[in-house]
């Protein structure tokens, strides 16, 4: 059976060579597939829709400025790009147990840190990729509409690495949970539109007037204090949460408050990487 996850030190060479086997494999079989040219398409294609929405909206209301008018349509470029390569990490674990490679990779070379490691940086390498094609299409559209490149927007990119790894990291942790190709692809939709529906029911109950003798029988206030509730719990659990809050420190230009953010991104990427190996381990190739 492959090595447990405390493995010698000397064992970490053998280990970073199977790693770097299994990324090349798996990022040339996203680089050869359609489905990452048609999610780049489509998070390009809504970012610059969002931002020429601000800009007619600033134009129209006669408003002067706007703070940071590329965040959102970042936001939207990585939320896409990140559900997509969340989605093929799982389904890229989850069809090597289908096919039986798995075990075969398991019982060789290749131990189950490795084998999501790999998966884990082809990823990682392929969304690298797509933020150098963001800061080609950020000088663009600055360009193009006067607007002014700062360093926030440098910092945003950057900072979204942390939140697309932690995205493909429960992609990997659904993987193995979920065991084979078709519960891990339900399993991860069902979860991410839960996070994106309790987030988005937040702003609509938000959005709805309060009366000034709201009582405690309203039923409003009652769905209202849940979902603070609720959000107070999936805002440390979600990595799109923080990368929201990132966003607004980078905004009020709160170093401190953006440092623990992306340090709670990246501990959840780790912690979600982690379990993945432990249940992988304890399941095994054919669980």
């Amino acid at each position: 059976m492959a090595a447990s996850f405390a493995l010698p030190t000397r064992h970490w060479a053998a280990r970073g060579h199977a790693v770097d086997a299994i990324r090349a494999r798996s990022s040339a079989s996203i680089a050869y597939g359609l489905g990452i040219y048609v999610t780049l398409t489509v998070a390009f294609v809504a970012a610059s829709v969002v931002l020429q929405n601000t800009v007619r909206y600033v134009e129209r209301n006669a408003v002067l400025s706007t703070r940071q008018p590329l965040f959102l349509p970042i936001a939207f470029m990585v939320a896409v790009v990140s559900l997509y390569l969340g989605l093929s990490a799982a389904l890229g674990v989850a069809r090597e147990r289908d096919r039986g490679t798995l075990q075969v990779l398991l019982f060789g070379p290749v131990d189950e840190t490795a084998f999501l490691l790999g998966h884990l940086t082809a990823q990682l390498q392929v969304y690298i990729g797509v933020v150098l094609l963001a800061l080609v299409w950020v000088n663009l559209v600055t360009g193009l509409l006067h607007l002014a490149f700062s360093i926030p927007v440098i910092l945003l990119l950057l900072s979204s690495i942390a939140t697309v790894a932690a995205v493909i990291a429960f992609g990997l942790l659904v993987a193995v949970w979920g065991g084979r190709a078709r519960p891990a692809l339900v399993y991860f939709i069902v979860i991410a539109l839960l996070f994106i529906g309790l987030q988005l029911g937040q702003e609509v109950v938000n959005g709805i007037a309060q009366s000034s003798n709201l009582t405690e029988n309203d039923p409003i206030l009652l769905i209202r204090s849940a979902l603070v509730w609720v959000n107070l719990v999936t805002q440390w659990i979600s990595p799109y949460a923080q990368s929201s809050r990132m966003m607004d420190d980078l905004s009020n230009q709160n170093v401190g408050s953006y440092v623990l953010h992306l340090f709670v991104t990246i501990l959840q990427g780790l912690v979600l990487l982690i379990a993945s190996i432990l249940i992988l381990q304890r399941k095994g190739p054919r669980g």
